[in-house]
């Protein structure tokens, strides 16, 4: 499927993006990577910590194609989901770790303690700094104009 498949079957809809938004959205990643690399830090902090920056870079990638997902129910699913589709069928493995390290989320955030361990935090963490080196390169071949000035 493509984009304009999934905003065929509104999954998605057009959405322009602006840079200051991108702009924020890379404020909240470098936010949320710095907080799970806090010494002490719980295993379960430290993982969703590294979840939400990798949610913001899937984000940052649907935005910047210049789509948003339909609010509703499974719509982290949809914008995990939509990252091979606007960075390329390369970054299915990521998503895919995105997607599973989602469902751990939410049975750490809801159900109990204890569902991910140090490496899985550690692994999730290491995909996020990648996964936003990447993206700032696909940002500038692709969509320069949205590229925050202080990470050019």
């Amino acid at each position: 499927m493509s984009l304009e498949d999934w905003k065929r079957n509104h999954w998605i809809k057009d959405s322009i993006p602006t840079l200051a938004e991108i702009s924020q959205l890379f404020a909240v990643v470098d936010r949320e990577i710095h907080d799970a690399s806090v010494v002490g830090l719980s295993v379960d902090g430290k993982f969703m910590h590294a979840y939400d920056a990798a949610l913001n870079l899937c984000t940052i990638a649907l935005r910047s194609s210049g789509y948003s997902v339909v609010k509703g129910q499974g719509h982290h699913k949809k914008t995990i989901e939509s990252l091979p589709l606007c960075l390329g069928k390369n970054f299915t493995d990521i998503a895919d770790q995105i997607e599973i390290a989602s469902r751990q989320r939410g049975q750490a955030m809801y159900d109990r303690t204890g569902v991910v361990e140090d490496s899985d935090a550690e692994d999730l963490l290491h995909s996020a700094v990648e996964l936003r080196s990447a993206l700032l390169e696909w940002l500038k071949t692709q969509h320069p104009t949205l590229l925050p000035p202080k990470l050019s």
